[in-house]
């Protein structure tokens, strides 16, 4: 009778532990099906607050400049997309907020520092970005470290040799960090000087100061 009293024990107490068992993981798939809606809520929050955004971002990058509250709106609505690539836009917005305090002011800093964590957090998420490269090359050269920022535009170079966009600023910033560019970058810009001398569209950047001055660095002849 003990032995079958004991098996009986033994039994009840092995259906009520499968009952528990079943509870714990039933409560565990539970909570991990609400974290998946709160997080796919939060998501489709930051794409929807991102999406808004786009259309006024693209007008920023046309040179169309809302005022400083809007700006600085569009940069928290840019910062919230969930792809961390696309923090290249919202350290854009954020260089040109610095330029309009004066980048040398100290209330620039953390608009610059802020741009410069943004890119470098999205050039790892998208690293053939050259936008993104040539922006990072301004925010470093505006914070002072200039072989940081010579070593972005090097890689800029390398990535988009034939982007019509970028050519005025590369040039640019060519000039200000010349002594820290390596032979490889040296090379970038003199083909991409000569490229730009056959488009239409690119002669006042071919004929610009900064292009003028890379070609007597390079030890080239200015075009007629």
């Amino acid at each position: 009778m003990a032995t079958d009293t004991h098996r009986t024990d033994m039994a009840t107490s092995t259906r009520d532990t499968t009952r528990i068992d079943r509870v714990v993981v039933g409560l565990l798939l539970a909570a991990l099906s609400v974290a998946m809606v709160l997080y796919a809520l939060q998501f489709a929050r930051a794409s929807w607050n991102f999406a808004q955004a786009r259309p006024e971002y693209l007008l920023v990058r046309k040179g169309q400049l809302p005022g400083e509250l809007a700006l600085d709106a569009l940069i928290r609505s840019l910062r919230e997309s969930p792809y961390k690539s696309d923090l290249s836009g919202a350290a854009f917005v954020q260089l040109i907020r610095a330029q309009q305090m004066g980048v040398t002011s100290v209330r620039a800093l953390p608009r610059l520092t802020a741009a410069s964590r943004d890119l470098q957090i999205g050039i790892a998420a998208a690293p053939a970005d050259a936008f993104a490269w040539t922006r990072l090359a301004v925010s470093q050269a505006e914070l002072g470290d200039l072989k940081l920022a010579a070593s972005a535009l090097a890689m800029a170079l390398q990535l988009a040799p034939a982007e019509r966009v970028l050519a005025p600023i590369q040039f640019d910033l060519a000039v200000l960090l010349w002594d820290q560019l390596d032979a490889s970058a040296k090379t970038a810009l003199q083909q991409r000087l000569k490229w730009i001398t056959g488009i239409p569209d690119l002669n006042n950047t071919s004929m610009g100061n900064s292009a003028q001055s890379l070609r007597l660095k390079l030890g080239g002849t200015s075009p007629r």
